[in-house]
C-alpha cells in the first residue's frame, strides 16, 4: 500500500496546532454574555424571556388581542400556558393528557381545542380571566383493520367555525369533526404525514403540507377529493426532502401578477427555505419564489425553517429557524420578498408570531441554555422552552442583532475550501458507538482528567480496556453529544443533524405518550438533509461496511440462535453484515466483536477493508435493574471486551497503519455530569494518535464526523459539522504503529439481576 501524508488536515488549522493545545472552554456564560452550547453554537436571546414546560411548539392569540396561549408537548406532561401579553408574565397554565402541534379556538374565544397526540382524541377546554377548565373530550375511533398507530398533530376550525379538522399523523387523513355533538362525521384520506392544515378563506378547500413528500395538496372541503398536488421544489433526494411544515395565507395581488390573489408561505424544514407559493383566482398553485435564510452564500443545511407567524401590520413574516437559533425577519410587503434581518433567539425556536402590539413572540424548544446533571436530572426534563417577547428592531438594530447571530455560529464559509476531497492518508476509518453515557460515569476516576470520581459507575475495575484506551492513547475529556437522548444521538452521530422529525416527536415518546421509535432510517419524513456518512461516503466513492446501525432484529430468531435483522436504510443494505445482531441489550457484545473479528479475517485475505465502518456496541446502555437481566455492571464489562477485542484486532492487522478508530457514545442520557448533561466519553485511537495525552479541547458529536470526513475526504453535510472544530490537537506526525492488547474483563460478565 503507498505511503501517504499523515492527515487532510484544513490548512487554516496549520500544523502548529498539534503542538499546542486550545485553552480549555466549557459550555456556560462566556466573558461576553452568550451562553456557549454543548454544540460550539453560542446563544444570547433578546428581549424578554417567559419560562414554560418543555418544548413549546404551538400558540395563538386569543380574539380579544389580550393572551397568548401555548402548547407544550415536550418531555413532560404536556400543558397550555396561559401568557399575560401586556405584562409579558404567565398567568395560569393547564394540564393536556395529550398534545402536540394542534392549538385552536372558538371565533368568541370561550373555548380551546388541542390535538390530542397519541390519545387519538381532541381536548376541549373553556376559557375565561386567563383560566382554562376541562371540559369534553372527543375521542377518534380507528377505522375497522387499520393497524396504524393513532397521532393526532395539527387541528384547525373551517372559516365558518362550524367544523373541527384534525390531522392525523400516522394514519394519512384529515379527520373531521362536529365540535357540537363530538361525532366524526368525514375522514379524507391525504399524503403522508399530514403535518398542517390551512384554509383557503372561501372554506370550499383547503391546503396541507406533507411532511413526508415535500408537497402542499389542496383538498375539496366538502367532497374531500384531491384537486392539486405543487412540489414546492424540485428535488433529486428520496424520501420528500425539504420537509414542508407550517404554512401562512398572506391575502392580497401582487403588483406584477395580478392574476395572484393570495400567497402561501411555506417553510421547508429540511432545507435553508422558505417558498412561496402563488393562489390563482381559479385556486391553482404557482411556484412564486424561494426565499433563502441561509446566513452566509454557501452555507449547507442548518437553519431549519419551521415556524411561520406575520408581524401584526402584516407586512413581515417571522420565521423561526430551529437550528440557527435564530428567527428571520422577511419583509413581504413587495412583489419580492427581502430577508430584513435576524432575531437572536434561545435554543431551538419552533415558533415566530406577531403580536398585537408590535411585538414579536418565539417560542424556544430547549429554552436558554444547557444545565450540569450532577444530580441526576433527566436532560429531557431539564431542558423547559421558554417565550421570548422582543420589540421589532429598527434597521440599525436589526443589522446589529444579524451580525450577532451571525457571531454566535461556528461556521464561515471559508470552512469548505481549506480541506483536501480526495488521496487522503487514511484509507480506514472505524466508528463505533456506544449508548447514553456521560463522562463522569466512565472516565470520571481518571485523575489527569476533569472528573468527578463520585460519580462514576463504570470505573477501572468494571471498564479496564476503556481506560486503557484513554490512558495510552489520548484523553478526550471535553467532548459533547449534540444529542440529548439516544433517538436524535444516532442521527447527530451520523448525519451531523437531528432532523426536525425527531427533534419534535422524540420528547413524546420517551416521555411515555407515543410508543413507536422510528427515528433511525424508517421513517420517510425523519430523512436527513444530507443523508448521513455512509451516504456521503458512498456518493464519493469509497467502500462502507456495516455493523447494526439503522437496523433492528426480527423476532423470533432462526432455529440456530441468529437473528436476522432488516436494515433501515437502502444505502446501508447490500453492505450489512446480517449475520451482527442489531442492538440488543439480551445478545453479548462479545459476540458481535466476534462476528467482526471474522470479517475482518476477510478483509486481510482479499486486501479489501471497506473505507469506512460503522459499529453499533451498545450494551453499556444496560437493561438497567430489569428483573432476570443481565446486571448493569457485566453489561458494561461486556461492551468494554468487546471495544478491546476489536480494537485489539484492528491493530493486529495489515490495516492499522492507515486506520482511525473513532468510538463515541450517541447520547449522555442516562447519567450524571458535574460539567454538562451533554459531556460524553469519547477516543481516538490510531497510529497517529497522540499518545499518553489529555486533549482538553471543547469537541462535539459533529467535530467527530467532521474529523472522519477530513481523513476520508469528504465534504460536510450541513452546517454543524462544515463548522465544527476537528479533532486536530489529538495528532500527531509521528505514527506509533505498536498494537493494542485488550484487557482481560474485571468483572463478571454473566451476572444478573435478581428476580424478585
Amino acid at each position: 500500500m503507498k505511503s501517504r501524508l499523515l492527515l487532510a488536515i484544513p490548512l487554516a488549522l496549520s500544523i502548529a496546532l498539534f503542538s499546542q493545545q486550545i485553552p480549555r472552554i466549557t459550555p456556560g456564560i462566556q466573558p461576553d454574555g452568550t451562553y456557549l452550547l454543548p454544540s460550539g453554537w453560542r446563544i444570547k436571546p433578546v428581549g424578554t424571556q417567559i419560562i414554560v414546560d418543555t418544548l413549546p411548539m404551538a400558540s395563538l392569540v386569543t380574539p380579544d388581542k389580550k393572551y397568548l396561549l401555548v402548547l407544550n408537548g415536550g418531555y413532560n406532561p404536556p400543558s397550555i400556558s396561559v401568557i399575560d401579553i401586556a405584562t409579558a408574565k404567565e398567568l395560569s397554565r393547564a394540564g393536556v393528557p395529550d398534545g402536540w402541534l394542534g392549538l385552536t379556538m372558538t371565533k368568541a374565544g370561550d373555548k380551546v381545542y388541542v390535538g390530542g397526540g397519541a390519545k387519538g382524541a381532541i381536548y376541549e377546554f373553556v376559557f375565561a380571566n386567563g383560566q382554562l377548565t376541562a371540559g369534553r373530550t372527543f375521542t377518534i375511533p380507528p377505522v375497522a383493520g387499520d393497524t396504524r398507530e393513532t397521532f393526532i398533530g395539527d387541528l384547525q376550525f373551517d372559516p365558518d367555525y362550524h367544523l373541527l379538522y384534525a390531522a392525523e399523523l400516522y394514519r394519512d387523513d384529515v379527520v373531521v369533526v362536529n365540535p357540537a355533538s363530538g361525532i366524526v362525521v368525514q375522514r379524507i384520506r391525504t399524503a403522508r404525514r399530514p403535518y398542517r392544515i390551512l384554509f383557503h378563506p372561501n372554506g370550499k378547500s383547503f391546503f396541507l403540507s406533507s411532511w413526508a413528500d415535500g408537497s402542499i395538496i389542496q383538498y375539496d372541503s366538502a367532497r374531500g377529493t384531491q384537486l392539486a398536488v405543487t412540489r414546492v421544489a424540485p428535488t433529486r433526494c428520496r424520501r420528500g426532502a425539504p420537509h414542508t411544515t407550517d404554512m401562512v395565507w398572506k391575502a392580497g395581488e401582487l403588483e406584477d401578477q395580478p392574476e395572484i390573489k393570495a400567497r402561501i408561505f411555506v417553510a421547508a424544514a429540511n432545507t435553508n427555505n422558505v417558498y412561496v407559493l402563488g393562489v390563482r383566482e381559479s385556486g391553482d398553485l404557482a411556484r412564486l419564489e424561494t426565499i433563502n435564510l441561509a446566513l452566509s452564500p454557501r452555507q449547507p443545511a442548518g437553519m431549519t425553517p419551521s415556524g411561520l407567524g406575520f408581524s401584526s401590520d402584516g407586512m413581515h413574516l417571522f420565521v423561526a429557524c430551529s437550528d440557527a437559533n435564530a428567527a428571520a425577519i422577511v419583509d413581504i410587503s413587495g412583489a419580492k420578498s427581502r430577508v430584513a434581518g435576524y432575531i437572536p433567539a434561545g435554543w431551538y425556536p419552533t415558533g415566530a408570531i406577531g403580536l398585537p402590539d408590535g411585538r414579536i413572540a418565539i417560542l424556544n424548544g430547549k429554552g436558554l441554555r444547557s444545565y450540569s446533571n450532577s444530580e441526576r436530572q433527566f436532560v429531557a426534563r431539564m431542558q423547559t422552552g421558554s417565550v421570548q417577547f422582543v420589540d421589532m428592531p429598527d434597521d440599525s438594530r436589526a443589522a446589529q442583532w444579524t451580525s450577532d447571530v451571525i457571531s454566535y455560529s461556528p461556521y464561515r464559509d471559508e470552512n469548505l475550501d481549506n480541506t483536501i476531497t480526495l488521496g487522503g492518508p487514511l484509507h480506514h476509518v472505524v466508528c463505533i458507538i456506544r449508548e447514553s453515557r456521560t463522562y463522569d460515569q466512565v472516565l470520571g476516576d481518571i485523575k489527569e482528567g476533569n472528573g468527578d470520581p463520585s460519580l462514576t459507575l463504570f470505573g477501572e475495575q468494571v471498564t479496564p480496556n476503556l481506560h486503557k484506551l484513554a490512558r495510552e492513547f489520548v484523553l478526550l475529556d471535553n467532548l459533547y453529544a449534540n444529542a440529548e437522548v439516544s433517538a436524535d444521538g444516532h442521527n447527530w452521530s451520523t448525519a451531523a443533524i437531528a432532523p426536525d422529525y425527531t427533534q419534535r416527536l422524540w420528547p413524546s415518546q420517551y416521555g411515555g405518550r407515543r410508543k413507536t421509535s422510528d427515528f433511525e432510517g424508517n421513517q420517510p419524513a425523519n430523512f436527513a438533509p444530507a443523508g448521513y456518512i455512509w451516504t456521503s461516503a458512498v456518493q464519493s466513492g469509497l467502500t462502507i461496511r456495516n455493523y447494526g446501525e439503522f437496523a433492528e432484529p426480527l423476532t423470533p430468531p432462526k432455529a440456530d440462535g441468529t437473528q436476522v435483522g432488516i436494515v433501515k436504510d437502502p444505502v446501508l443494505a447490500k453492505d450489512t453484515d446480517m449475520e451482527f445482531r442489531p442492538f440488543d441489550p439480551d445478545y453479548p457484545d462479545v459476540d458481535r466483536a466476534r462476528e467482526f473479528l471474522s470479517e475482518l479475517k476477510e478483509f486481510e485475505e482479499g486486501d479489501n477493508m471497506p473505507n469506512l465502518i460503522v459499529m453499533r456496541l451498545g450494551n453499556d446502555h444496560t437493561n438497567g435493574a430489569n428483573p432476570g437481566k443481565i446486571a448493569p455492571l457485566s453489561a458494561a464489562a461486556d461492551n468494554d471486551l468487546a471495544t478491546g477485542m476489536v480494537v485489539e484486532g484492528i491493530s493486529k492487522s495489515k490495516f492499522w497503519s492507515d486506520t482511525a478508530i473513532f468510538i463515541i457514545e450517541a447520547d449522555a442520557q442516562n447519567g450524571p455530569d458535574h460539567v454538562d448533561s451533554h459531556r460524553i466519553p469519547a477516543w481516538l485511537v490510531s497510529p497517529f494518535t497522540k499518545r499518553h495525552a489529555v486533549d482538553s479541547t471543547m469537541y462535539s458529536q459533529a467535530s467527530v464526523l467532521r474529523t472522519m470526513e477530513v481523513m476520508l475526504g469528504l465534504k460536510p453535510m450541513t452546517v454543524f459539522d462544515a463548522g465544527a472544530r476537528p479533532m486536530s490537537a489529538a495528532l500527531t506526525n509521528t505514527a506509533n504503529t505498536a498494537p493494542y492488547t485488550a484487557e482481560k474483563p474485571r468483572t463478571p460478565l454473566d451476572q444478573r439481576n435478581p428476580l424478585r
